[in-house]
């Protein structure tokens, strides 16, 4: 499996990835073909590159990009790899943490109209 783009261009803009990107499909395939949970260290690793945040966050933002693809405390997986319980609990934490941003968000916003009315 050939190296994705992110691998050669560190500047690709990927807070703006797509599910369709090049990169995003090619991440999806990765784990499908491993079937596995895998860390974003050890895909780091897999294509000889060495572990920084800034590459963690790459991988993170691709694998936000995908409908297909989980993550949890032991890394990320593709659905079809995954059991309906794993899905279950991504899905689960995702929606905790919306909520939780939700109620922050509110918090800030109650709080911005206590300074500027």
């Amino acid at each position: 499996m050939s190296a994705p783009n992110f691998i050669r261009d560190p500047q690709l803009g990927l807070f703006e990835a797509k599910p369709t990107d090049t990169n995003v499909v090619w991440l999806e395939q990765f784990l499908k073909q491993h079937a596995r949970w895998i860390t974003a260290s050890d895909i780091l690793k897999w294509h000889g590159r060495v572990e920084t945040e800034s590459e963690k966050r790459t991988i993170r933002a691709l694998a936000n990009a995908s409908e297909w693809i989980i993550q949890g405390q032991l890394g990320y997986k593709h659905m079809e790899s995954a059991t309906a319980e794993e899905i279950d609990h991504a899905a689960n934490a995702l929606e905790s943490q919306a909520k939780k941003m939700g109620e922050r968000a509110g918090r800030i916003r109650r709080n911005a109209h206590k300074i500027f009315g």
